[in-house]
């Protein structure tokens, strides 16, 4: 930094002195400099953040986020969604399109378009490269701050303190870049299908936290700053540009996405009791006796889990979600047949369901029959590439099988997936050596290797 700085002064007194605004531009990080940054920042904050490793939340986070990646297109960036196991109310996304959502903010989301919203804005800022030019600009002083802050950021020690606050500080937008991230998130989200106001409602949760607790504004607001004009010029823009939705996206299961956050980031004595109240409190409610059953089944409380998910169906037989989690419990109790059963009948409610696939192939691995499940993984990661745990499942049957190559190349997709570049390189020179150096499929697991350098 030092060295760029000097070089700066001396075009200045050189004669050659830019302007301010090509100064910026020179200043400003290239795309290739973001993407390294964020690879490093994605690998200090798996030190120094707690992060959710959990396929299944892992993957419900992809589902929300792909429609809308997809609607940003054309994109510089491969995004990659992490969660952050903390109560606290934040968001943030880093160069290179590496986004981390927090479980606080999770939990708090009334629907999956509040999130969707909240992945939308912050794609805005990664896509317009406001943080680069916040760089450029000498607004952010370096990658080193930007680390400082984001990792930091919310934790009580920090945020407590004038210094905190102060870092929080540099990092929040300019006016001019939140009303682009808010004009392009808007339009992102309509075009992903999703009902715009979704951010709106995101905003105004936001809004009612920092009025209930006025001795601590949640961090996302120290970085994103609201105000009721912001909110109405947000409504208006919905209004202008006809960005109202007939038939918004429904993203399924939102509640069961909930209930394995919940039982990730605590324990089951405050779990349990937690969802058992919500089950007694609206005893007609079979999503409130599925998301029972699913911390009890999470937990190796069978018995339990049996009985919530029984009466959860009896409520609503139509919960194809629920079926798959009771057949899921009946492959582990080894009533392989009622399993089957229960996994059929999900599949008739959503046919060709690739979740419900890779649960069926799941089973079929514990109980042995590895073809089976080789061949339910592979329709299940066809009908749905986003899957994760799936692909660590068929690398498992592959390898069972004695395809060695296989077990690699499927290990590094798995790591892929889970923004674990180191771990997916070495699986994939190992699916390289097993394919042979000189074999069709070596070179293109080459192809991969490169695509994956370069994201």
């Amino acid at each position: 930094m030092q060295c760029l700085f000097l070089l700066f002064v001396g075009m200045i007194y050189g004669g050659c002195a830019p302007t301010v605004k090509k100064a910026e531009e020179w200043l400003t990080p290239s795309v290739k400099s973001e993407k390294e940054m964020g690879r490093e920042f994605a690998q200090e904050a798996a030190k120094k953040l707690s992060l959710v490793e959990d396929p299944d939340i892992l993957e419900y986070i992809a589902h929300v986020g792909a429609p809308i990646v997809e609607a940003a297109q054309p994109m510089t960036y491969r995004f990659r969604f992490h969660v952050v196991k903390s109560p606290t109310l934040n968001a943030f996304a880093v160069p290179g399109g590496h986004i981390y959502l927090y479980s606080g903010l999770l939990l708090k989301a009334r629907h999956p378009g509040e999130i969707a919203g909240v992945i939308a804005h912050e794609l805005a800022h990664v896509k317009h490269r406001h943080t680069a030019q916040m760089i450029g600009k000498g607004t952010l002083v370096n990658l080193a701050t930007l680390a400082a802050i984001l990792i930091s950021r919310g934790e009580p020690a920090v945020t407590a303190g004038a210094a905190g606050a102060g870092l929080a500080m540099q990092l929040s937008f300019t006016r001019e870049f939140e009303q682009e991230a808010d004009r392009y998130g808007l339009l992102y989200m309509h075009q992903a299908g999703y009902d715009p106001r979704g951010i709106l409602d995101f905003f105004e949760m936001m809004m009612r936290e920092q009025r209930f607790s006025m001795s601590r504004v949640p961090p996302y607001l120290l970085t994103h700053p609201l105000s009721t004009e912001r909110m109405a010029q947000i409504e208006s823009l919905i209004q202008i540009h006809r960005l109202e939705v007939a038939q918004p996206r429904q993203m399924e299961d939102f509640h069961r996405f909930q209930a394995l956050l919940q039982a990730e980031v605590e324990g089951p004595t405050q779990v349990i009791p937690l969802f058992r109240q919500h089950a007694e409190e609206a005893p007609g409610e079979a999503r409130a006796w599925h998301q029972l059953g699913l911390v009890y089944l999470r937990y190796g409380w069978a018995r339990e889990s049996l009985g919530a998910l029984t009466r959860c169906l009896e409520l609503d037989p139509n919960l194809a979600s629920a079926w798959a989690d009771l057949a899921m419990l009946q492959a582990r109790m080894g009533h392989w047949e009622q399993a089957q059963g229960m996994f059929q009948k999900a599949l008739e409610l959503r046919p060709e369901h690739g979740a419900f696939l890779a649960m069926m192939g799941e089973a079929m691995l514990q109980k042995g029959s590895q073809k089976e499940a080789l061949e339910l993984l592979d329709r299940a990661l066809s009908a749905d590439p986003l899957l994760i745990r799936a692909q660590e499942m068929r690398a498992r049957a592959r390898k069972d099988l004695g395809d060695e190559g296989g077990f690699h190349e499927d290990m590094a997709g798995f790591h892929e997936k889970m923004d674990r570049s180191v771990e997916a390189l070495k699986h994939f020179r190992l699916a390289i050596k097993a394919y042979g150096e000189k074999s069709p499929k070596a070179e293109e697991v080459q192809r991969r290797i490169e695509q994956l350098k370069a994201s």
